[in-house]
């Protein structure tokens, strides 16, 4: 006979959804004073890891909104990057991307599933191909700066409107 489990009397809480999309060893860097110097490999792996890694769950169907954050910071980033000329020919790339998850997250609204769809996944796969190459060549006062102005906007309400 099996023993009757205890109830539950916690509530659920679920984590808050951080807007840095796993990047704040990028801004440690910055407050340490190693602005101007590109980021090590090891840093390039592990913040390509981590949206790489929540482009797959997304494109799984595993994802949640945690994973469509990482993905979504890293393209606003990437898109900051463009606009101050590191890889500007690529700004309508990010857009195109940015425009695709976003598709997902109001898709998300109504089925509570976070997915991509075929263009979205596409555009993203190559605009992160792009933002790769970005954080190759970029200091991490660049990097930590695209940051700030992502966080700024996003406080300001600057944020992406579906179109009515």
């Amino acid at each position: 006979m099996t023993k009757p489990k205890k109830p539950r009397n916690k509530t659920y809480r679920p984590k808050p959804v951080a807007i840095h999309g796993g990047l704040i060893a990028i801004a440690m860097c910055h407050a340490r004073g190693h602005e101007a110097s590109p980021l090590r490999h090891d840093q390039l792996s592990d913040l390509g890891i981590a949206y790489w890694l929540s482009l797959d769950n997304l494109r799984a169907g595993d994802a949640n909104e945690e994973c469509w954050s990482c993905v979504s910071c890293a393209l606003n980033i990437g898109m900051v990057l463009a606009e101050r000329g590191i890889g500007a020919e690529y700004e309508q790339t990010f857009v195109q991307a940015l425009d695709g998850a976003f598709r997902a997250k109001a898709r998300s609204v109504r089925t509570r599933n976070f997915r991509l769809d075929g263009d979205a996944l596409r555009d993203i796969e190559t605009a992160f191909q792009v933002h790769d190459e970005q954080m190759k060549i970029a200091t991490r006062a660049e990097v930590a700066d695209a940051m700030t102005t992502v966080r700024q906007r996003i406080e300001a309400g600057n944020v992406y409107q579906e179109a009515a």
